[in-house]
């Protein structure tokens, strides 16, 4: 899985962005997007509790983005997602498949909220470790799809700004090293 210490560079990437352009409206509208979300997922649980019938990974889902919503800040969600995208598009083999990004996003998101995880003692080690409950597969795809429609487009785009800043970098040292070879 993906680490916080892995996936630290990449949100650096995202703060400084976010440094560039402090009063982008972008910022205001990913938080509300996540507002959205947990909004749609509150509507869920509403439903389930009022008895109506519905999909169980869904359901599930919608518990635990609730849970994160009620225990991280919007931003810290906003901001780790968007740092799993720019990982993505900088690191594409370390991820197998699609499937298996969306599981890194939504294993990443859940790690923000202390409430999933837990601790359990390592006798060897002779000190507690912290520990994440399993989620089935169809309850983390569930998680996912409002993450990726929330952020997904806004991840991307930030990753292909990044390219562009790395491709404008590449271009001027290229330009000062054939200047430097043309010194006499």
């Amino acid at each position: 899985g993906v680490t916080a210490h892995e996936l630290k560079p990449f949100a650096a990437l995202v703060d400084q962005r976010k440094a560039k352009n402090p009063n982008s409206e972008a910022w205001t509208i990913l938080t509300d997007r996540w507002e959205v979300v947990m909004t749609h997922a509150r509507s869920v649980l509403e439903r389930y509790g009022n008895g109506q019938p519905g999909n169980r990974a869904e359901r599930l889902a919608a518990h635990h983005l609730v849970v994160v919503g009620d225990t991280v800040e919007p931003w810290t969600v906003v901001h780790t997602v968007l740092a799993m995208y720019l990982m993505q598009d900088s690191r594409p083999s370390r991820f197998s498949s699609d499937a298996a990004f969306d599981f890194q996003i939504v294993r990443r998101t859940r790690g923000l909220a202390e409430v999933n995880a837990g601790l359990t003692w390592d006798s060897k080690a002779q000190r507690s470790k912290k520990v994440y409950r399993d989620v089935p597969p169809r309850v983390m795809q569930a998680m996912a799809e409002p993450l990726k429609a929330a952020f997904g487009v806004a991840g991307l785009t930030l990753a292909t700004k990044e390219r562009e800043d790395i491709n404008k970098l590449n271009e001027q040292r290229l330009r000062l090293s054939k200047a430097l070879e043309n010194l006499e």
